[in-house]
């Protein structure tokens, strides 16, 4: 009997603790797995043994962030590097056999060095890829858990602005950032408020090159129309060439070929760019953190969605390794999903990015987003509340 290691690194979501509860939950259930271990910081605390015991998860799966603690950190290329050394201390200190690793792109990259550096020294333990990013840019699964929530979260912020913007008779542009440097899956999340006729007007995503002339353009269209505009952009958002528009635009609005200047975000950018060509009065808006670490908004679907993935990881991992948990659409009217695995090494630092032929005109997104993503936000959770606010689930450290 071997004992399971589980890790969380990458950024927080409102479905990460979830995916651990499902981990630990059928880990618990299987008489073949001995303890249950945390790494604490995720494979910062492998290397260093920083483990913790996993008893009480009840309220994990309403808990957002990781309650685990997270990680950004690359482990080498070479297996004779100190940190493998170490992590094969721990690994033969605690027995461990098997490890389930939640995260996104950098994450399943460690899984895959770390399978790799295991069969390497044929040494027995097994290492598996639990699926998570709000980011949604995950090859090789039909979505990731903890976008589902994210997006629900960006509609319903929109509708509500959306009604703010509204309210006032004077004219203004808003103009409101959304995570997702490389892809546009967040931003495009905001289409789900149109079905509530509480939309933005346009939306610019990473997948489609700005035009700085366009986007003007397309801001006075509205203005004149309503006297108001709300706009959902993208952090990422490039040019033809590829260039971050955060980074090309100066104070003056004016392209800089050196890219030198930045502002900060790309709503403040684009905001100082609307009233120095347009004279529009703007607000910008960074919806920032609040996107990933909203709890009190989550999505049902996605919370059950990731408990099954990390459930399904403890299952398999018994008997595989170098693998991802992949989620598959089930070919059916009603939607469902299911669990597979892929080979790690076809998901690891690979991005998918939204389908180009959903992108209209540069500045919308089609009906094939909306019956994408629409089931990914369905049903809610209440959490339990004291002192007029959600109880969540901490780890002191």
């Amino acid at each position: 009997m071997k004992n399971l290691l589980v890790a969380q690194s990458g950024g927080p979501t409102s479905a990460i603790n979830a995916s651990l509860y499902g981990v630990v939950m059928e880990a618990n259930e299987n008489p073949n797995i001995g303890k249950v271990y945390g790494a604490v910081h995720g494979v910062f605390g492998l290397i260093h043994d920083n483990l913790i015991g996993i008893y009480d998860v009840e309220s994990l799966k309403t808990t957002p962030s990781a309650y685990l603690g997270s990680v950004r950190y690359h482990l080498s290329d070479d297996f004779n590097d100190i940190d493998y050394r170490d992590i094969l201390e721990t690994v033969k200190k605690h027995d461990i056999g098997y490890m389930a690793f939640i995260g996104g792109n950098d994450s399943m990259d460690t899984v895959d060095r770390l399978s790799r550096f295991f069969k390497s020294i044929n040494y027995p333990c097994n290492v598996i890829g639990v699926p998570k990013t709000i980011d949604n840019d995950l090859v090789g699964t039909d979505h990731t858990p903890g976008y589902g929530s994210s997006i629900k979260y960006i509609a319903t912020t929109f509708q509500e602005l959306k009604l703010d913007t509204n309210a006032y008779q004077s004219g203004r542009a808003t103009i409101v950032e959304v995570m997702g440097r490389d892809a546009g899956w967040l931003t495009a999340g905001s289409k789900l408020a149109c079905l509530n006729g509480l939309g933005p007007d346009w939306m610019y995503l990473p997948e489609s090159a700005f035009n700085v002339d366009k986007f003007l353009e397309d801001v006075k269209a509205i203005y004149e129309r309503q006297r108001k505009v709300l706009i959902a952009v993208s952090e990422g958002v490039r040019d033809v060439e590829g260039r971050y528009i955060a980074n090309l635009l100066s104070v003056d609005g004016n392209l800089d070929a050196f890219g030198h200047t930045q502002l900060g975000g790309v709503s403040g950018v684009l905001g100082s760019l609307i009233k120095s060509r347009l004279g529009i009065p703007v607000r910008t808006i960074e919806l920032n953190l609040m996107q990933r670490c909203a709890g009190h908004l989550t999505s049902k679907t996605d919370l059950d969605e990731a408990e099954m993935c990390g459930r399904f990881a403890s299952k398999m991992v018994q008997n595989n390794n170098g693998k991802f948990v992949s989620m598959v659409r089930n070919d059916q009217k009603t939607y469902s999903i299911r669990c597979e695995l892929v080979n790690v090494n076809e998901v690891a630092n690979k991005v998918k990015s939204l389908p180009i032929n959903w992108i209209i005109n540069g500045n919308d997104i089609s009906d094939d987003f909306i019956e994408y993503a629409l089931p990914l936000i369905q049903g809610e959770i209440t959490p339990a509340y004291s002192n007029g606010l959600p109880v969540y689930k901490v780890l002191y450290k």
